[in-house]
């Protein structure tokens, strides 16, 4: 994906995530199943994950290059970021607490807003990044290691997706 297209499908996927978590009742945003995160703490943690996106897209390039390297490699496609992923979920990763939330969400609108502010900033700063450094650039990610920028948002796009079938579910 270019980075018109990585831009357009992020903001398509959390909008639909948004629209989803939206059809749902007071009642059914708190009813958590299994033991897993009820709807609105996904909402939370999916807003927790995009803030350190946002701040590694808005640092100076050579920040990150001083950080974290430049890959010789370039990026792997979406689907390969995703088989990694996934492995690293059914190998027993778990996110870190870091990005867990709280055990008692309150205000559900307050951070559908907040995931809109986000995912806008997120889509407006790549706008300023060459197609190449988005290949080039490394960032961290807690379960895969260093991930180029495009990585990382193509981790951004999956990752919503995952947590509105897990609701779903």
């Amino acid at each position: 994906m270019n980075k018109l297209e990585l831009s357009k499908r992020l903001i398509h996927e959390h909008q639909s995530f948004i629209d989803f978590i939206s059809s749902l009742s007071n009642e059914d945003l708190m009813i958590s199943h299994d033991n897993k995160w009820n709807p609105a703490q996904q909402l939370e943690h999916v807003c927790l994950c995009l803030r350190p996106i946002k701040l590694a897209l808005s640092l100076p390039n050579f920040v990150p290059a001083i950080l974290f390297g430049k890959s010789k490699n370039g990026s792997r496609s979406y689907e390969s970021l995703v088989e990694a992923y996934q492995f690293k979920l059914n190998n027993g990763g778990k996110s870190p607490s870091m990005y867990k939330p709280k055990k008692s969400v309150r205000d559900v609108g307050k951070l559908k807003i907040d995931l809109i502010h986000l995912v806008n900033n997120i889509s407006n700063k790549l706008s300023h990044f060459q197609e190449n450094d988005l290949d080039s650039f490394l960032l961290p990610h807690p379960l895969l290691g260093k991930l180029t920028a495009r990585e990382l948002l193509y981790f951004a796009i999956y990752h919503v997706g995952h947590h509105q079938k897990q609701i779903e579910k």
